[in-house]
């Protein structure tokens, strides 16, 4: 209810555990404002991928997908 009280936000960010970030991506997509970015850490690069198909589920672009073994993600609205 917070997050959304001030919404909407031209940028998120969260580093948090993957499943969390998952949990979030319907709350996190709503609250983003047209033309906002989201940027994501927290994860394993093996978790990038189910996290990446969650926020894309809710219409966010994939921007940048960082590599190593703790990367950062970013997505775009619109």
């Amino acid at each position: 209810p917070m997050l959304s009280a001030r919404a909407p936000f031209d940028l998120i960010v969260a580093n948090i555990l993957a499943g969390p970030l998952i949990e979030l991506a319907s709350d996190f997509a709503r609250a983003l404002a047209p033309g906002g970015t989201i940027i994501l850490a927290g994860l394993l690069d093996t978790q990038a991928g189910s996290v990446a198909a969650a926020y894309e589920r809710f219409g966010l672009r994939l921007a940048d997908r960082g590599s190593g073994e703790w990367p950062v993600v970013r997505f775009s609205s619109g």
